[in-house]
Order: C-alpha cells, then structure tokens, then sequence
C-alpha cells in the first residue's frame, strides 16, 4: 500500500468527514510528507487542514528558519498556517529539556486548534518510530502499556478533549524519504537529530542497526511486539473495568475504590487499577516500582494511613475505600449531606436551608414532614448546623445519656477520614441533639422523643434537583 493510501485509509476510518485537521509541520521529511499528502488528497478525504509549526527557540537562527520555510511552504500551498515562537525560559521547569519542549508543543498545538475550531491534531510519527518508542520502553523497563508504544489516535497529552492523530504510523522512514523524492519535496534537516547523547538518537543511529544485524527485520518485530501487546493491554483494560465497574467513585481529583473488592481483583489488575487511575487524574508518571509499593501498602495498611506517590498523587486507606486522589485536593465531596469544614448555620423553625457548596437542603417544621426524623426540643431553642469542634461530645441512643467524645464515636463507627470534617451535626442549645452520616441519621438521648406531648420538631435532608 502506498503512503497516501495509507493515510487515507486512515482518515476514512478516523475522521468524520469535513473535519477540519491541525497538521503539525517542523519542516522535517516526514511531517512535510504528511502535509503534502493531506494537502493533494483533501477532495477525495473531504477534510480541512491548518498548518502549525512551533519554534521552540532552543536552536537559535536554525530553528527560526525551519519556521520560516514551514510558512513559506504554505503559502505556496495555500494552507493557512499558525506559527508560534518560545524562549527557553517560556519551557516548562524541572522535566527535562527534552520533555519540557514535547508539553510545549502539544500546549501550542492544541491552543492553535482550539483557536481555528479543530478537534483533531495530526502529526507526523512513523513505523520507525514507533520501533524506537518501543525499544526506549523496554530499555527503562516499562509494562504492558509503555510496549504498546503509540496508537493511530489517541487523546492529546494533557489536552484530552483533542484527538492525536498519527496518519504515518504504518510507513516506514525509507517510504517517507522516497515520497519525499518522488514528490520533489526538499524538507528541512534538524541536525542534532545526530547527537547521540540524546538517548532516542542513540537508539536510531546506534542500537537499532546494531540488532539489523542480528535481525535485518528488527523494526517490523518491534512494531508486532507493539501491535500485539496493545491487544493484550486493551483486554486486561476491559477486565478491570468490568470488574471495578459497580464499585467506583471518581471525580477530577480524586479515584476511590471499595477496598474488599481491591482485595479481590487478580494481582495483574491489582498493578493495572493503580496505573488506571492515576491515568484518570492526569498523572502517568507512576513506573513500575511505585505502582508495587502501592498494591503492598493497599494490602496491608492500616485505616488512616497515607502513601504519596510521583505526579502529586496521594493513596489514602479510609475504613471501606482506598482513594488516590491529588495531594492538594480539596476535601472529599460525596453525593450526600455534607458541610463545609468549619461551618456553622443557625436554624429557624419553620426553615429550609440550602446547605453551602452542597445541593442539599434542610428543612425544619414543626409540622410532621414526610421521610423526616424527629427530635423534642425545649421552647425557644437555639438551633444551629455545624461540623465537629475540638473536644465534641455525644450521647448516642442506646448508652444511656452516657457521653463519648465524638472522634472516637466517628472511629468507632468507621466514618470515613476523609469526611469526618464535613459531616453535619444538628445542635439544640450548644448540644448535639443528632449527627447525620452518609444519609442516616444518629440521634442524642437527651433529644430522642419519648412522649407524644412533647415538643417536637421534623428534620429532614432533600437534594435540590435544581443545583
């Protein structure tokens, strides 16, 4: 199959038709061949292409120039074209050069098709490399998913809302060069594409011919080793969630599982839930040795302890779930009556309060409510909604008007860490009269109604299904 075979046979089976295509361009062999070739076969793909190249700033008046023959080049094409310019210091700190200028581009590719209404990104890598990416996985001792290597489409790093596209994944560098010959392109050469001190250049120049000559055929097995794992990677992905399906919370911080059912997964989905999920929170820097220490501290921490882990992640066991969450995450915020912690809201009788950054709401009468619980308040009472204060103290039904500090209460009772600072307490005059935990509700001796001639007032929890 020809390379602009290929690619269309690519765009056919990943692109809806009149999409319009961010087409990275470095000047380069390859990424000119894929825009000359998107450029000639746009009738026939019925798609809409816009050029973007980026000058990273970090090879001096070189790499300026390959900017300006990109521009040139679509010009003379007639492709609209988006160029943009960084200094060194506009790169990210403290991931490397190399990383720091791969997040730089894909954060100017995705503003460029953000701003010119795009939603796919198509750029240029090839066979080849792909047999590279597999080598530098299997040399730093990545799983399944880092053999895997990369996919035809893929969400865009960092930007997943965007569709990486990779229309050259299945041509050869050599079919890319004589595309280039045979069209009379001249692309732009990057020359410290051979400085081998750059570990990926080390591979291409040095390692991968090194294994032709053991295997003339290296970067075709390397490339079937990726296909097949990636087989394998996607149904042992299709078991996890099948089996964590009905027993998973997650929200853009934080990832929480029931524990029992952690404990019964398979080893192998084990190690694999703990890559998923820091996935989920936009942390893929969780290797190997990390994602062991994990599962060991899973199975045999105690409640209450915590593990940090790389990408400002935090494992935290709380008494039912483990919850892997951002470090800096804000208190959990759970599909129940909960409180900011701190919080403190004075009752009226009739009221109906809409609790603080909760879709819940609380209604107070003293006329009977339906689904509401019931307390005897004495006349002309102090009624107020809060969180838990330092040295709390509550008399549950059932220890007599005895008193327990409420800490030890929530222990006891295995309320989780996480929401014990947000878990609203109903007070009658300064005293905890009843304490609401994940929608049931606890209530105090000294305010449990013993006599219908009491005073008694209804509470109840509704969610505002308008919020």
């Amino acid at each position: 199959m020809s390379l602009a075979e290929s690619v269309k046979q690519t765009l056919k089976q990943q692109v809806a038709p009149d999409s319009k295509l961010v087409v990275a361009v470095s000047g380069g062999a390859d990424s000119l061949a894929l825009l000359h070739v998107l450029q000639t076969t746009r009738a026939e793909t019925n798609i809409r292409i816009h050029a973007a190249t980026l000058d990273h700033g970090l090879r001096g008046e070189a790499s300026a120039a390959d900017a300006d023959f990109v521009a040139a080049v679509c010009q003379q094409w007639g492709i609209p074209v988006t160029r943009g310019t960084l200094r060194p210091n506009d790169l990210p700190a403290g991931v490397g050069v190399e990383n720091a200028a791969r997040i730089a581009r894909y954060n100017f590719l995705a503003q460029t098709a953000q701003a010119v209404d795009a939603s796919v990104i198509a750029v240029a890598h090839h066979a080849d490399d792909q047999a590279e990416t597999v080598l530098l996985h299997l040399i730093r001792g990545a799983g399944l998913q880092g053999i895997s290597g990369m996919t035809v489409a893929a969400p865009v790093p960092g930007h997943p809302a965007l569709t990486l596209l990779r229309p050259l994944l299945h041509v050869t560098r050599h079919e890319i060069e004589a595309y280039c010959a045979e069209q009379g392109l001249q692309p732009r050469q990057d020359h410290t594409n051979q400085d081998t001190a750059l570990l990926r250049n080390r591979i291409r120049l040095e390692t991968l011919p090194h294994l032709r000559q053991i295997n003339p055929n290296v970067s075709d097995a390397l490339n079937r080793l990726a296909a097949a794992t990636a087989l394998d990677f996607r149904y042992i992905e299709e078991q996890l969630k099948q089996a964590i399906a009905d027993h998973l919370s997650i929200t853009p911080t934080r990832v929480a599982l029931e524990r029992d059912r952690f404990g019964n997964l398979h080893p192998a989905l084990q190690h694999h839930f703990i890559r998923w999920a820091a996935q989920q929170l936009d942390s893929p820097e969780v290797g190997y040795e990390h994602v062991v220490s994990a599962v060991a501290f899973i199975l045999r921490g105690t409640t209450g302890q915590s593990l940090s882990l790389p990408g400002g992640l935090l494992l935290r066991l709380d008494y039912k779930t483990i919850d892997l969450q951002h470090a800096d995450a804000p208190p959990v915020s759970e599909d129940i009556p909960l409180l900011p912690a701190g919080a403190l809201v004075d009752v009226s009788i009739p009221g109906r309060i809409q609790l603080p950054d909760s879709a819940y709401v609380l209604e107070i009468s003293a006329e009977p409510l339906e689904g509401a619980f019931q307390l005897s308040v004495p006349e002309n009472a102090t009624i107020q909604l809060r969180t838990r204060q330092q040295g709390d103290r509550f008399a549950p039904l059932g220890l007599s008007g005895h008193t327990q500090k409420v800490k030890k209460w929530m222990i006891d009772h295995k309320v989780r860490q996480a929401l014990r600072d947000q878990v609203p307490m109903l007070t009658i005059n300064g005293t905890i009269a009843a304490i609401i935990v994940e929608n049931i509700v606890v209530i105090s001796e000294k305010f449990a109604v013993r006599q219908p001639d009491q005073s008694i007032i209804y509470v109840r929890f509704t969610k505002n299904m308008l919020s």
